[in-house]
């Protein structure tokens, strides 16, 4: 062989190997490129992308990855402050921590997750990894991994540990279920409602315990949940009275379904609603039976197949309000709560007795009842309540108007034997209270007047409806010295009222109050157009009981005197004596105080009355007012005239001047001011006559006194 064929064959052979060495090599890159690929697509399809961080610069690069859009994404290299400053402040100590311990050696791997504010806002990343080299003193030269997105991940955790909390902590008694009903899990409340533990109650079939409706599958179908109420059954054999709620799972277990099944226990809810039932019909200060309650027992017995006649006994105290006003209504409601006590001891036991409202009770005796056991119950009634009761070291005393109808004579539903037995109280209240009065069908007119006016007093004192007279005072020369002011009241359908009717139902309804306002200003304004016209003179205005038990009365007096610019002293305050019986405790400072401002004090219809001279001894009256029933018979009675003659001589020695009311005659007027009284009022002076009319009167007795003609 030639030399030049050996070299040939050595190049063919060289190029050969060259040849094979070039396809492993291109098979090497192919395998390499298809491993990338590979670990690509692995990568993409976990969500992750590898990282590193040299220490030759402190960076931290990611490398480009493909998203889930499939497009490819490239990350700048980040500082470690500056990866630092788009981790979540709650999450940096954290980061640095983990960092360290791994840089350091302290741990073989880095495994953290944290918050990253990146462009498409706040994310939670998990960044694991480890040191591929590391220097003689153990310290990461170069740190490789992956990081992957997990917000997801945890928010579905999050949404996970929130429904295990829930399912473990609510109240409601949770089951879980498989297709068939059997139970799989429940949650604590479930067992303790059940009174068997998870493990007993696991694989039991739900029917076993809870009643469902047979049709419930095609509900559930139909409507895809169910909820209604039903029982559940305990181990102790108890039936529990439970709301349900079912909820399908589509795909509880390979192939089948279950539900989730949700019971709330009722028993509280219903009991509360038993509780509110019974307080919807008990009165709440007495725990008597309320109005609501009386109807409902009313309508009941009327409503029987065969209703047996009884009777219907209305009761209002005497007196009550003003307890209420001297004491305060505290000690008002523990006399309440006594008087219920003792009607509740003394009645029969098939008598309803219950609180109408106010200071007013209703007892509806048993079947059968009439009028004999009406008078029984009533007098046993006026025996008890007749007994004084302390209440906070006062002695009280209340009386029972008691008004009676009996049913089915005096009708027949609820609304009209109450209504009948509230106007036969009244009878009783008008024949003197402390007594029984039956239903009469004559009361019905009455009854219907009294609303009717009631509501007109009503609307004429909120609006001041309300006219005023004047009826002169004269002194022992015949010349007008003041006025009394009296109010006057006119209906278009009652006409002029007679203030012995309007005054006592202003007083009942509680608008005496507002009315006396009406009057005190009235009378503050005439003084300042006396005044103001050059003829001075005090008013006399009358002071209702009511109103001296009322708070604010000083207040009242002196803003009337304040808005008509008058002195206190140019005012004449009218007590009747019976204003003050059984309340001296609350009007004696009262009317000292009244005195001390300057008022003019006039003790009203003076001997009249029970407590005349004690008040003259304890209560501080500048005057004393004689009622006409002592004045009438003076100029013929010489007994009547021996009695006056002592009134003035006593009230002479207490320092009190003496108005002598209802003179009629000039006899009597000089009988009287022969027995030394210092004022005068009557029709033989002067009628009630109109403010205006009594203005003029003055401008003329003013002439006459000048010697100027009238004009």
């Amino acid at each position: 062989m030639s030399v030049s064929q050996e070299h040939a064959d050595l190049l063919a052979a060289q190029l050969s190997a060259a040849h094979q060495a070039l396809d492993a090599a291109r098979l090497d890159l192919e395998r390499s490129r298809d491993a990338e690929q590979r670990l690509q697509r692995a990568l993409w399809a976990s969500g992750e992308a590898v990282w590193s961080w040299s220490a030759d610069d402190q960076h931290f690069r990611v490398e480009p990855f493909v998203n889930e859009h499939g497009q490819r994404v490239a990350v700048p290299a980040l500082t470690k402050s500056e990866l630092i400053a788009r981790v979540h402040a709650e999450d940096i100590e954290t980061f640095r921590l983990t960092w360290r311990m791994h840089a350091s050696g302290l741990r073989h791997d880095l495994d953290v997750a944290f918050r990253l504010n990146l462009p498409q806002g706040l994310r939670w990343v998990r960044a694991r990894g480890r040191a591929v080299e590391r220097d003689p003193q153990n310290h990461a030269l170069l740190v490789s991994g992956t990081v992957k997105d997990i917000t997801e991940q945890r928010e579905a955790e999050e949404s996970l540990r929130l429904m295990a909390q829930a399912f473990t902590s609510t109240r409601d008694a949770i089951a879980v279920t498989d297709g068939n009903w059997c139970i799989q899990e429940t949650n604590q409340a479930y067992s303790t409602l059940c009174g068997l533990s998870a493990d007993e109650l696991s694989g039991q079939s739900l029917a076993l315990r809870l009643s469902l409706p047979a049709d419930i599958e095609v509900e559930l179908v139909e409507r895809g949940g169910w909820a209604g109420a039903s029982e559940l059954a305990t181990l102790q054999g108890e039936s529990i009275p439970v709301d349900v709620n079912i909820t399908p799972l589509s795909h509880f277990t390979e192939g089948g379904r279950g539900y989730i099944v949700s019971l709330t226990d009722l028993r509280e809810q219903m009991r509360a609603e038993a509780r509110m039932a019974r307080m919807a019909l008990a009165d709440a200060l007495t725990d008597l039976p309320n109005r609501s309650a009386i109807e409902q027992h009313l309508a009941a017995r009327l409503g029987e197949v065969t209703p047996s006649p009884f009777a219907v006994i209305f009761i209002d105290l005497d007196g009550f309000k003003e307890v209420n006003d001297s004491y305060g209504h505290e000690v008002g409601d523990q006399l309440l709560r006594s008087v219920a006590r003792r009607l509740t001891a003394l009645l029969p036991a098939d008598a309803l007795v219950g609180r109408w409202g106010g200071d007013e009770f209703v007892i509806v005796l048993g079947p059968g009842s009439g009028d004999n056991e009406v008078r029984s119950v009533a007098q046993v009634v006026l025996a008890a309540l007749n007994q004084p009761v302390m209440l906070e070291a006062h002695e009280v005393t209340v009386t029972p108007s008691i008004g009676a109808t009996l049913a089915p004579r005096d009708g027949n539903d609820p609304g009209t034997l109450l209504r009948k037995a509230d106007a036969a109280m009244y009878v009783a209240k008008e024949r003197g209270r402390n007594g029984l009065a039956f239903y009469d069908p004559e009361l019905d007119t009455d009854v219907q007047r009294r609303v009717r006016m009631q509501s007109l007093l009503r609307t004429d004192a909120e609006r001041n409806g309300f006219t005023f007279v004047a009826q002169p005072k004269v002194d022992r020369d015949g010349h007008a010295v003041g006025v009394e002011l009296l109010m006057r009241w006119s209906t278009p359908a009652f006409g002029n009222v007679s203030p012995v009717e309007f005054i006592p139902m202003a007083e009942k309804t509680g608008l005496i109050g507002l009315m006396g306002r009406h009057a005190l200003h009235a009378a503050a304004q005439l003084v300042r157009r006396g005044q103001d016209a050059g003829h001075p003179f005090t008013v006399a205005v009358n002071l209702s009981p009511k109103q001296l038990l009322q708070r604010g009365l000083e207040q009242q007096l002196m803003v009337a005197c304040q808005r008509a610019g008058i002195r206190p002293d140019q005012i004449e305050l009218e007590i009747t004596e019976s204003a003050q019986v059984d309340n001296m405790a609350v009007v004696e400072p009262l009317l000292r105080r009244l005195r001390e401002i300057g008022y003019t004090l006039a003790l009203d219809d003076f001997g009249t009355g029970y407590s005349s001279l004690s008040y003259l001894r304890h209560l501080p009256f500048n005057k004393i007012k004689i009622d006409r029933s002592f004045v009438m018979d003076i100029d013929h009675d010489s007994r009547a005239a021996k009695l006056l003659a002592h009134m003035v001589q006593l009230c002479a020695a207490l320092g009190m001047s003496t108005v002598a009311e209802g003179v009629e005659t000039q006899a009597q007027f000089e009988a009287l001011r022969d027995l030394g009284v210092q004022e005068f009022q009557g029709y033989h002076f002067a009628r009630p006559m109109p403010i205006d009319q009594w203005l003029l009167r003055l401008e003329d007795e003013a002439r006459e006194r000048a010697g100027s003609p009238s004009p």
